[in-house]
């Protein structure tokens, strides 16, 4: 091997079919096999991992994430110590430190049109240099103001400016990943995932991509089949149900003919009582070298490496992007983080933890944020 590969990740509870079936045809796409491993990490540590002979399915226990500082990321969402968020940034910051170049961390109901959208996006982004962190937005508060969206809890966990994203599907390169130890190594917790990643990429003069390929990552749409006939090279969040993403990608590969005979337009509500059911899921053959069941499209790739640089002068804000809101296509947006060594701001501890032996004996050097400047 001449150097670091790179990884995907699927984050999951426990793994559906359609999650396992895609990440398999990943695994098995000639453009991936030999330079990226895919993987699955199951927070369900009772669930029994299958063995696989091209995905890489991981487990984490939470107490060795929890006294290594990998716990909270998303606390304020789901009020749990330690999810599968946790567990792959521990198990690619920190156990797998020297075997990746770049990650991606993908939930699982995002959903992926085809092997060539990934690799389409992939090929773009994960060479050094090209960006450290990838992720749908960079929204900026520049001033510290807590009235808005959750800002309130950002304040103790990092001096201004502050950014964050939607970040259910993101790259990240070993740099942005060391950064993000560095954190948890010092302050023995991870923020919220939501400002985190973009924050600390930004504070460490790293560069922040925002590709047209994933203005479809959102909170919350009803992505339809036409949708994403238009875009066909964009990612899509959220999209839950497995069967939808399994029929809505055989679709796409095979001319808009569907599984079944149904007729709809909407794939992601749920609701097949208007017409006879897809098929059910196979069961997963996990010795299987079969062709894979997806066989990516060769559809447009849209340009988007060709963005231009924002050097961070504050307190003059970026300039808001111009892009409809999901135009498919343009030009990335990429800022350029500001520089110096990074202190973090001292905060008094999280509150207790439900597990795990968390040490509580570091003190760290009151370093509180500047006073705010007057809006």
């Amino acid at each position: 091997m001449s150097g670091p590969k790179s990884a995907v990740c699927f984050l999951t509870r426990t793994p559906d079919a359609e999650t396992v079936q895609f990440a398999e045809d990943l695994s098995q796409d000639r453009r991936i096999s030999s330079k990226i491993d895919v993987c699955i990490m199951i927070d369900d540590n009772n669930y029994s991992i299958p063995s696989h002979p091209s995905v890489k399915f991981i487990q984490v226990n939470n107490n060795e994430c929890l006294s290594n500082g990998f716990h909270s990321s998303n606390k304020l969402e789901m009020n749990k110590d330690c999810i599968s968020w946790d567990k792959s940034l521990y198990y690619f910051c920190r156990v797998k430190q020297y075997e990746y170049s770049f990650v991606w961390l993908i939930e699982d109901d995002t959903f992926i049109p085809s092997v060539d959208a990934f690799v389409n996006l992939h090929e773009k982004y994960s060479k050094e240099g090209q960006g450290d962190l990838i992720c749908q937005k960079n929204d900026e508060n520049l001033y510290g103001d807590t009235s808005t969206w959750k800002w309130a809890d950002v304040v103790g966990k990092f001096s201004t400016p502050w950014y964050h994203s939607m970040v259910c599907a993101i790259g990240c390169s070993r740099k942005l990943l060391n950064a993000i130890d560095q954190y948890a190594r010092q302050r023995g917790f991870l923020p919220f995932i939501e400002y985190m990643f973009n924050t600390i990429a930004m504070q460490n003069r790293m560069k922040v991509v925002n590709p047209p390929e994933l203005n479809t990552i959102v909170f919350r749409e009803n992505w339809t089949m036409e949708h994403i006939r238009q875009r066909p090279q964009n990612w899509f969040h959220p999209m839950k149900n497995g069967q939808i993403r399994r029929e809505n990608r055989f679709q796409l590969a095979n001319g808009g003919y569907p599984l079944t005979g149904y007729s709809g337009s909407t794939w992601n509500t749920g609701d097949y009582n208007q017409a006879p059911p897809p098929p059910p899921l196979p069961m997963i053959s996990m010795h299987t070298t079969s062709t894979p069941a997806y066989p990516g499209i060769q559809g447009p790739v849209y340009p988007g490496s060709q963005g231009s640089t924002y050097p961070i002068v504050p307190p003059a804000p970026y300039p808001p992007c111009q892009n409809p809101p999901y135009p498919g296509q343009g030009s990335s947006v990429q800022y350029a983080g500001q520089g110096g060594s990074v202190q973090y701001p001292y905060c008094p501890p999280p509150p207790p933890l439900s597990g795990g032996n968390v040490v509580s004996s570091l003190v760290y050097p009151m370093n509180p944020p500047p006073s705010y400047p007057p809006h």
